[in-house]
């Protein structure tokens, strides 16, 4: 049963929520409406994206992948409890205030079973996030906790196709804004638009950054516009044409026109 629950007003100036895409930050604020007072719900994704987008058809699709990047960011925990999938919002007391708390019926984490939750879908790669502390930080600094002799968990790093276009991206005087970037072809990706795109785009735009004489200036574009709504990648960046030497007026010419000749050809 869907519940009354509250936004706390210091919950968008959260870093870790901040690098949260944005469909994840609403995924996220919709499932404590499913949630229990423990902060457990039921983990299906198909059953969550008929519960919480019932308008989208596109959601089934997606749900995996915003799961994965609400784990990735330590806000959720995700489990399996004798075949059937769960998760519970880390951090649930920091998120709400349960006046007259009922007791979850739901199995906690420490039930889990040795082979956790329902396998996603491959992904494009997973999102790089900084999970050091922080004050406003409302999700898991750590990630979501590991059972005891669990290995660390390992800090994601960036998609082989995101270096590549790291790499065919013209230099810039200043912050390019990878981190944002990063954000950027993600919600690109959630569109419709594919990796390659990105790389092509930031290739003809090095092409005509170079062809302008603006490479390693500011007036290079901060990578995560490049890839922000405005679509830059998209874009042809034909370089501009170089304009043809003038060509010296012929006799005739110069009289018709009224131009005097200089030296012999005028006398």
């Amino acid at each position: 049963m869907a519940r009354i629950r509250t936004i706390k007003p210091e919950f968008p100036q959260s870093e870790t929520i901040g690098r949260l895409s944005r469909d994840a930050r609403l995924l996220f604020i919709q499932l404590w409406t499913v949630a229990d007072d423990s902060g457990r719900a039921r983990g299906n994704s198909r059953v969550l994206a008929s519960l919480l987008y019932p308008y989208d058809d596109d959601a089934k699709a997606l749900m995996p992948a915003w799961l994965d990047e609400l784990e990735r960011a330590g806000c959720i925990q995700r489990y399996s409890v004798d075949g059937d999938t769960y998760l519970e919002v880390c951090n649930w007391l920091k998120h709400q205030k349960i006046d007259r708390p009922s007791a979850s019926k739901l199995p906690p984490p420490s039930r889990a079973l040795a082979s956790p939750r329902e396998p996603s879908p491959p992904d494009l790669g997973p999102r790089t996030m900084d999970l050091g502390p922080r004050t406003e930080d409302l999700c898991s600094a750590a990630g979501p906790p590991t059972g005891e002799g669990d290995a660390p968990a390992k800090q994601p790093v960036d998609p082989p196709w995101f270096a590549e276009f790291r790499a065919a991206y013209p230099k810039r005087s200043g912050d390019p804004n990878w981190r944002g970037a990063l954000r950027a072809a993600h919600a690109r990706l959630a569109e419709g638009h594919k990796p390659d795109e990105f790389v092509a785009g930031a290739r003809r735009y090095a092409a005509f950054v170079a062809a302008t004489g603006k490479a390693g200036t500011e007036f290079v574009q901060q990578a995560s516009r490049f890839l922000g709504p405005g679509k830059s990648f998209a874009l042809p960046w034909d370089p501009p044409a170089k304009a043809e030497p003038a060509r010296p007026l012929t006799p005739d010419e110069h009289r018709n026109r009224g131009i005097p000749m200089r030296g012999a050809a005028s006398r």
